[in-house]
């Protein structure tokens, strides 16, 4: 007959060892199994990384090395198409978009289609690109926001910048999407949010080349707003 225990009072850890041993006595199977399963789990994922991943993933920068040499150059095409002989972007991001590299070439195929007027690709593409770098993850978000100014959406291109902005603290990124969200602000006579960007710069990053220009702006923008 198995003991009552009272309401608040702690089991008895003798009982509690034999609940636990009864418990597996009962799902020995089971409970082996679900053991088997967890480390065959573990181990393909360890395998995929060693086997597979990895390998992919050095592929990939073999790869993409000659359609960043183009994209320097100014040679878009070939940067975008590859030459015949070395992939562009394109095949690299198609081929090995699941890798670090097959990102980074989709972030560089956002930038040429922003720069061929493609604003759609573009946009899809910034928003594709998983980027582990905290620059090249703040500029594919920040850089929407180009691409929507071109468009002729300021009201979205402002939200671009600010959360840009405001994603990593940066003395580059930060102060430099602030600039770009005040610009486009004042271009709508949203004179109390450009404001609020200038006089942000000023303040949080005087050391900044946008610094002076920001103290100059922020002036004229508080006037205004007044």
């Amino acid at each position: 007959m198995s003991k009552e225990t009272t309401p608040g009072k702690d089991l008895d850890i003798g009982e509690l060892y034999s609940k636990s041993e009864l418990f597996l006595e009962r799902n020995k199977t089971a409970v082996t199994v679900a053991v088997v399963a967890v480390l065959v789990i573990v181990g393909g994922l360890l395998g995929y990384k060693k086997f597979i991943a990895e390998p992919r993933a050095k592929e990939a920068q073999d790869m993409i090395w000659k359609a960043q040499y183009y994209f320097e150059i100014d040679s878009l095409d070939l940067a975008l198409n590859g030459d015949g002989n070395f992939l562009g972007f394109t095949q690299v991001a198609d081929e090995f978009g699941s890798t670090s590299t097959g990102n980074l070439a989709k972030f560089y195929i956002a930038v040429i289609n922003h720069q061929k007027g493609n604003y759609d690709v573009a946009l899809q593409y910034y928003k594709e690109a998983d980027l582990g770098d905290d620059v090249l993850r703040v500029m594919a978000v920040g850089n929407q926001g180009d691409v929507l100014v071109d468009m002729g959406k300021p009201e979205e291109a402002t939200a671009q910048f600010m959360k840009a902005a405001d994603m990593v603290k940066s003395d580059y990124t930060t102060p430099m999407f602030l600039m770009k969200a005040g610009i486009v602000y004042q271009q709508q006579n949203d004179w109390k949010n450009a404001s609020k960007c200038f006089e942000r710069i000023a303040n949080d990053y005087p050391g900044s080349p946008d610094a002076t220009t920001a103290r100059k702006y922020a002036a004229r923008a508080k006037a205004k707003a007044a």
